[in-house]
């Protein structure tokens, strides 16, 4: 496209003008970041390609790292732990390698199911909540409960005529993590 003198004029466009294109296209992070960006761009002689380039690169960072947050707030975990902070050399049953299919897409994928199962302290629920962030960074929703709370919120719904609306809270989430099933009476 050819742009001449009077089209690059009308660009132009005043602070003002600049923050309604950015709120307006939900670029929230860039619109806070732009002015420092641009300044560090002219002195630094960038090429316009790489000023948006970096423009971009960061919306979208942001972006992932909200989504991130987000869903971890909504699996409702109850502790943040990943799979680099379990520490396998404690358990002499458990290898790393076994672990692994659980921390990639097609665990989800395939639909397939996991039952960690053990002695308390043996750290079932950090592997669980560890696969859960592991799916959650791979895009997919998680949900943490445990076998009481499940029980009880379907059990609560049926008597209230819901439990076709709560059992939705159980089967959308792509991953379902139902601790505790052994300390059922």
């Amino acid at each position: 496209m050819k742009y001449d003198d009077n089209t690059v004029k009308s660009l132009e466009l005043s602070e003002g003008q600049l923050e309604v294109h950015f709120r307006r296209l939900n670029l929230a992070h860039m619109r806070r970041i732009y002015q420092e960006v641009a300044v560090r761009a002219e002195k630094e002689s960038w090429s316009y390609r790489d000023f948006l380039a970096l423009l971009l690169a960061e919306e979208v960072a942001r972006r992932k790292q909200t989504r991130l947050q987000r869903c971890t707030r909504s699996a409702h975990f109850p502790f943040f732990k990943t799979i680099d902070e379990f520490d396998f050399t404690l358990q002499s049953t458990l290898r790393e390698s076994v672990i692994g299919f659980y921390l990639g897409l097609d665990f989800v994928t395939e639909g397939r199911s996991l039952v960690l199962h053990g002695k308390t302290g043996r750290g079932k629920t950090h592997l669980a909540v560890a696969i859960g962030y592991r799916a959650i960074q791979n895009g997919f929703e998680t949900l943490f409960t445990t076998a009481a709370e499940l029980i009880e919120d379907l059990s609560n719904a049926s008597k209230r005529g819901h439990l076709q609306e709560s059992l939705t809270t159980y089967t959308h989430p792509h991953v379902l993590i139902i601790d505790e099933v052994g300390y059922l009476t």
